[in-house]
């Protein structure tokens, strides 16, 4: 039989006695593996939130989180202090509902949180997206969508010819951190 104990920030894991001379109960006891979800949460929390800060910009207070989140929603969602909370792991049994409004700012979906394969897959797209952002090229893209070939190949053209003006080397394969396609 084995029982396990846990204590704050400690668990331990109580097997039956060793048969061993020598060996006494307090042998028995050993610290178990350390699997702590609320953890696992606050850490894709921050990740998150790392990610959706601009590489030249700082890091938005919880605040400012909750702020961006609740004018989006147009009521009062969540708040600064329940995020610092998800963030810091002391909020073990967040609600959805929270966790569903963090993860829309972050532009990602719920299963972010919860699903440790589909984070890792989405962590350099959302990467792409943020940096794209607070770059600004993602405002031209969106702009020359729904353009004729023709009229994006123009729009190429003279990004080439501006980053040649302005002595920026070729930008035809930028590093994306995504694999080629």
């Amino acid at each position: 039989m084995t029982v396990t104990i846990t204590r704050p920030a400690i668990q331990y894991v109580v097997g039956p006695p060793r048969t061993h001379e020598g060996d006494t109960m307090a042998s028995a006891i050993q610290p178990a593996p350390s699997h702590d979800p609320s953890s696992e949460l606050a850490d894709r929390v921050n990740r998150l939130i790392e990610l959706r800060t601009p590489e030249t910009g700082r890091r938005p207070s919880y605040e400012q989180i909750a702020r961006s989140i609740n004018d989006s929603a147009g009521k009062n969602v969540i708040s600064g202090a329940y995020i610092w909370e998800l963030a810091t792991g002391k909020t073990t049994n967040p609600r959805i509902h929270h966790l569903e409004a963090l993860a829309s700012w972050g532009g990602t979906d719920v299963r972010y949180f919860f699903d440790a394969s589909y984070a890792s897959r989405v962590e350099p797209q959302l990467q792409l997206l943020w940096r794209l952002k607070a770059s600004g090229v993602l405002n031209v893209a969106l702009r020359a969508q729904g353009l004729s070939d023709s009229s994006r190949e123009q729009v190429s053209t003279m990004v080439d010819h501006l980053r040649s003006l302005e002595g920026l080397e070729d930008a035809d394969t930028p590093d994306t951190g995504l694999p080629s396609l």
